[in-house]
């Protein structure tokens, strides 16, 4: 009688903790850290046509340009006297709301993003953190990008959404570095966008046609 009770006990605290499971809708994310883009010298010379230009102060300005040997527009930006190549930012003939450069504040740091497209759904923005040291200033992010204060710390983070069936990252600032979440593969989702940027809240689907809501809070996804 006495195994027999035992034996109920353990099943019902089995049925207990996969009913807690089941009701647990907090994913930790996984993190890994991004690197920095690396500058190439860029010589004047190559330079076709400057499309726009964001002067900072006298020794630090990033702009667009095309060079001698494609209508591609790419990103430059200009330290101290030295100017740098850091990469294609956009194809040509991209409509004026979809490229340009802009002064922002990220994880509570002056930065100046560069942002426009590569093709159809592919966007990709790069931020230039101008009081950095210039092999760590610059990171490069696919995507349509924005950004917005998470964790309601003051300190804005960077969501980037890529492809037709949404693929979302987040980006934040710890441990004196810029850490990455792919949080479809942190949680195994589907699809993941973010859904309203005031209330902070995503879309998420684990299955078709079954929309769930979650917030991101101390590197977690909570359902709401």
């Amino acid at each position: 009688m006495r195994l027999k009770l035992l034996a109920v006990i353990m099943l019902l605290t089995l049925l207990l903790i996969g009913c807690n499971k089941a009701e647990d809708h907090t994913y930790s994310l996984d993190f890994f850290e991004v690197s920095k883009v690396k500058l190439d010298n860029l010589q004047l010379d190559n330079i076709n046509k400057i499309i726009e230009e964001k002067r900072i102060d006298n020794e630090l300005k990033a702009f667009l340009f095309k060079d001698n040997e494609n209508g591609q527009v790419n990103g430059g930006v200009s330290l101290n006297g030295k100017s740098f190549y850091i990469g294609k930012v956009s194809v040509e003939n991209t409509p004026e709301d979809l490229m340009g450069i802009e002064e922002i504040e990220i994880f509570g740091k002056k930065a100046v993003k560069i942002y426009g497209v590569l093709g159809a759904n592919y966007a990709q923005a790069f931020y230039w953190f101008v009081e950095e040291k210039p092999q760590d200033s610059i990171i490069q992010v696919d995507g349509q990008t924005m950004e917005i204060d998470l964790d309601d710390d003051d300190k804005k983070e960077i969501v980037s959404t890529l492809g037709t069936v949404p693929e979302t990252r987040i980006y934040v600032w710890k441990e004196d570095s810029i850490y990455a979440s792919d949080i479809n593969k942190s949680i195994e989702a589907k699809s993941v966008s973010l859904k309203d940027k005031e209330k902070q809240l995503f879309e998420v689907y684990f299955e078709p046609n079954k929309p769930e809501e979650y917030v991101y809070f101390k590197d977690s996804f909570i359902k709401r």
